[in-house]
């Protein structure tokens, strides 16, 4: 019997070798080139602000002395509606004020600063078309005489950068300036900025987390946020064009006080916002009565 012979083994050329040795160099460039190509436009989509041609507002001439103040943001806006809070601001009014007050909100569960920019041109803006009720350029149009700014809680949650907050809230001012209204820049309340993540999938965490650290947002504080804030207007002399309430100031102990928190410790309870309201109500009166008297002044002596 001859001996089998077994066949020869296929001779593999120079190319072979190469792939077989260096197979990770693609793999390596798809693990970099994959993860870019889908964080850019997610980067340009949420973490850009996109400023907007601005609108100008046809002012009509009042037959009354009425102050009004507009509301609009995020759910701090929205509670601040189902909580009758445009009810607690005129009751608040009344009693330290002699001219009538009217207020009116409109607010957004879990917008950003950039939704409630673009919230502020409900027929410019496609994206937020499906929600007309939540759009805010109605409430603009109104012309009022303050217009109260709820924003940055979302920001904080998740993880936008500083320079996203701060510039959005400067596009929303801008506009607001732009049609004579005086904007009431609230600042970012000391919250339970973790409770979200609590509420979310393991994939959403992972998600947020892993865009968190590709930003370098991922350690940032409320605080980093209220400077940023600051440095903004500073930079661009807005202090005198507006009015900033801290969070302090309605919120002296600047803890979360269960007695003004629902259980999330993330949103004002009645109580709070019968807080927050008479700090508000409170701060635009003596603001448009320091106002009008410098006005006033200046007029006589002309």
């Amino acid at each position: 019997m001859r001996p089998r012979v077994l066949p020869e083994e296929p001779q593999h050329g120079p190319v072979y070798h190469f792939i077989r040795k260096f197979w990770w160099i693609p793999v390596a460039v798809a693990a970099v080139v994959i993860p870019v190509l889908y964080l850019t436009p997610l980067y340009f989509h949420h973490y850009v602000p996109e400023e907007l041609t601005p609108y100008t507002i046809k002012q009509t001439l009042r037959n009354d002395d009425t102050l009004r103040i507009a509301f609009i943001g995020d759910s701090w806006a929205d509670y601040h509606t189902s909580l009758r809070g445009d009810t607690m601001i005129a009751n608040t009014a009344r009693r330290i004020f002699t001219q009538p007050v009217k207020c009116f909100t409109r607010g957004k569960k879990g917008a950003q600063s950039k939704e409630i920019y673009f919230f502020m041109f409900s027929d410019k803006t496609e994206e937020h078309s499906y929600e007309p009720d939540r759009c805010t350029q109605p409430l603009i149009e109104e012309h009022p005489d303050y217009c109260v700014i709820f924003a940055g809680i979302n920001d904080v949650t998740y993880m936008k950068p500083t320079s996203y907050y701060a510039t959005n809230m400067r596009f929303i001012v801008n506009l607001l300036l732009h049609n004579g209204i005086r904007p009431v820049v609230m600042e970012i309340p000391l919250v339970n900025f973790k409770y979200p993540y609590t509420m979310m999938r393991k994939r959403d965490k992972l998600y947020y987390w892993t865009t968190s650290a590709v930003m370098g947002t991922l350690w940032n504080k409320g605080a980093d946020y209220h400077h940023s804030l600051k440095e903004m207007l500073d930079n661009n002399h807005l202090n005198d064009s507006i009015l900033y309430i801290s969070a302090r100031q309605w919120n002296p102990k600047g803890s979360l006080d269960t007695t003004m928190f629902l259980e999330d410790h993330l949103h004002l309870n009645l109580a709070g916002y019968h807080k927050l309201d008479s700090c508000i109500a409170t701060e635009i009166i003596r603001d448009y009565t320091k106002r009008n008297t410098k006005r006033h002044s200046a007029i006589i002596h002309q």
